[in-house]
């Protein structure tokens, strides 16, 4: 347990895409500048649209280790924003010489007293600042019908949000027959279209369902909603629009899904890529 400062100048809560933005644009305005990040997520800062991206398009047998991938350019990278170099340790943050970025992982801020400028974290450690970000993202939403549906049917869940959700589902990928994601925006599109990929080589099969008309029918124009939803389909995806969830339920060793129109899908296992709900607790 690295030794907290009971002080920093500016304290970062959330250690997502923003913080390590805000972060980097801190140091750039003030290069002597003292930074703590505190994050719920034991990782250090990283990207996440590779995780349900290029990833999955990696030869590499190991790519759930290395969590590296090739970008458009064809150079390779990790998905982490900078390396464990970079940053100072959590200890040394007060006393070293040019300042830097610090980042306490997997520790949450409990309590905020804004008149006092302090916080108090999931552990009882306070800490006082200057200068305060609240950066703290969202959670993955899941479907009220899911959530009615019990233990035996969350198990065989998925929401899609982080490193261990990637490792996660990959590994699933390879042990199960068929896989169901219900949603049809960016997220739910990507899935389907990086499983569809698998389904060709080792016979998944891979569904994807939503309540729209076409993918990304929240966003984009009619004709290009149809013309995308043609794409995912040739990526080898059963694409299911119009498809409100009625109820889920294990049936045998299975799923079933019942739809709203009647229809009814089975399946093992079912990611829901519905949404983001901001995490607004501590604001």
């Amino acid at each position: 347990h690295p030794k907290v400062p009971s002080h920093v100048p500016f304290l970062l809560i959330g250690g997502g895409t923003a913080a390590f933005a805000a972060a980097r644009s801190i140091r750039a305005r003030d290069p002597g500048a003292r930074v703590l990040i505190v994050s719920e997520d034991p990782a250090l800062p990283y990207m996440r649209p590779p995780l349900s991206k290029e990833l999955w398009f990696s030869d590499d047998p190991n790519v759930t280790e290395t969590l590296r991938f090739k970008q458009w350019n064809g150079k390779e990278r990790s998905i982490y924003f900078q390396p464990p170099s970079f940053y100072v340790p959590v200890e040394d943050l007060p006393s070293v010489e040019n300042g830097g970025v610090a980042v306490l992982p997997g520790k949450k801020v409990v309590h905020m007293d804004v008149r006092g400028n302090t916080v108090k974290l999931n552990d009882g450690t306070q800490i006082s600042y200057d200068k305060c970000l609240i950066a703290t993202g969202g959670s993955p939403r899941n479907l009220p019908a899911i959530e009615r549906a019990g233990k035996d049917v969350q198990k065989r869940l998925t929401l899609f949000r982080k490193i261990e959700d990637f490792r996660r589902l990959e590994k699933i990928s390879r042990e199960v027959k068929s896989i169901t994601i219900i949603g049809g925006g960016f997220l739910g599109s990507e899935l389907a279209c990086a499983l569809g990929r698998r389904a060709r080589t080792r016979g998944l099969e891979v569904i994807q369902l939503f309540p729209e008309n076409g993918n990304m029918g929240k966003v984009l124009p009619e004709y290009l909603s149809n013309w995308t939803t043609e794409k995912v389909r040739r990526e080898g995806v059963n694409v299911l629009p119009n498809a409100v969830v009625k109820s889920v339920s294990v049936s045998g060793n299975r799923l079933l899904i019942k739809l709203k129109d009647g229809r009814k899908v089975e399946t093992d296992h079912i990611v829901a890529a519905v949404g983001l709900e901001p995490n607004v607790e501590l604001a």
